[in-house]
């Protein structure tokens, strides 16, 4: 049933790593591209434009909302600040697993499965901004954001993420 079949970059990973089952989920919805942005909308028909709701300037993919949108880069640029990382921050046209998987490679073994699970709290974080703004009409700025991302990762970590309470012990 499998044969010929070419596993998908990511997904392996994203099951291993310690995060609550609805954003672990999620992420594997991001991986076969399946998430509801106004760009699969606009291919469906059910919308008049796809560009994003944050930026107003692209198409809104997955990767778009992930890497590419302005939000998510400051957003990007503050935590990768905060936590001392040597790694890059996303570029507009890179695909965000892509992305992950090779900043992962840049950041210490001893860090690693804290960062992987910080890159799907991140993106969790973003989808959520995402639907507030879409749905609710309520928009957070970058710092705001940044703050929210802190509570929730602090939420994650009392709830017996270690990998990631390390990472942020960082700060």
């Amino acid at each position: 049933m499998f044969f010929g079949s070419t596993p998908l970059l990511g997904a392996k990973l994203i099951w291993k790593t310690v995060a609550p089952p609805k954003v672990r989920f999620f992420f594997w919805l991001v991986v076969h591209e399946r998430c509801w942005t106004a760009d699969r909308r606009f291919r469906h028909g059910l919308q008049q434009s796809n560009t994003c709701v944050i930026c107003d300037q692209a198409p809104k993919t997955m990767d778009h909302l992930l890497c590419g949108c302005c939000l998510a880069r400051q957003a990007w640029h503050v935590w990768i600040l905060k936590l001392h990382l040597h790694i890059s921050v996303p570029v507009e046209d890179e695909t965000a697993i892509g992305w992950w998987l090779s900043s992962r490679k840049l950041v210490p073994k001893t860090l690693r499965q804290g960062f992987d699970s910080f890159f799907l709290l991140m993106g969790w974080m973003l989808w959520k901004e995402r639907n507030a703004r879409t749905f609710n009409g309520e928009a957070m700025n970058v710092l705001q954001l940044a703050d929210a991302i802190e509570v929730e990762a602090t939420q994650w970590c009392l709830a017996g993420n270690n990998r990631l309470g390390l990472l942020l012990s960082f700060m």
